[in-house]
């Protein structure tokens, strides 16, 4: 590389190229046969981006307190990271949509059971709605995995 040039986006590490259009999504679990026109997240080189919901193992969707549908995300957010080597020790930032403001204090007292100590930025963010109906929490976490 030239005195003075920065290394492109498509630029990796020893000089090895990487294309921006290599992105790897991750399929909703137990929906990967519908071929739905969205994912549950993605990856770029060790950037993971992962939303999660309440969603049970079963595919059914916990719609019960706030602090269960906040015990439920995060626990999946923790077994979707850890699938695709990441882990919630890695993540950057969560951003939590909430269908009622009121329910922040109950969310935050369940987040500290998954980061007791600091933790990742979080942003906290008021919405209308969430689908399906009952919904009350959804999260995006920004992380990275590898070495």
């Amino acid at each position: 590389m030239a005195p003075g040039r920065r290394r492109g986006a498509s630029e990796k590490k020893k000089g090895k190229r990487m294309s921006a259009s290599k992105v790897e999504w991750f399929p909703i679990p137990g929906k990967e046969e519908l071929n739905l026109p969205l994912s549950q997240g993605a990856a770029h080189g060790d950037l993971v981006i992962m939303t999660q919901v309440p969603q049970q193992e079963d595919g059914t969707m916990n719609l019960g307190s706030i602090e269960e549908q906040t015990r439920q995300t995060l626990a999946n957010l923790k077994t979707e990271l850890e699938k695709v080597g990441s882990g919630m020790d890695r993540v950057l930032s969560i951003t939590v949509y909430l269908t009622d403001l009121d329910e922040f204090p109950a969310m935050t007292r369940v987040w500290g059971e998954f980061y007791p100590g600091r933790g990742p930025g979080r942003t906290t963010v008021g919405v209308a709605a969430l689908t399906p109906s009952g919904l009350r929490v959804e999260m995006t976490a920004f992380a990275i995995r590898g070495a």
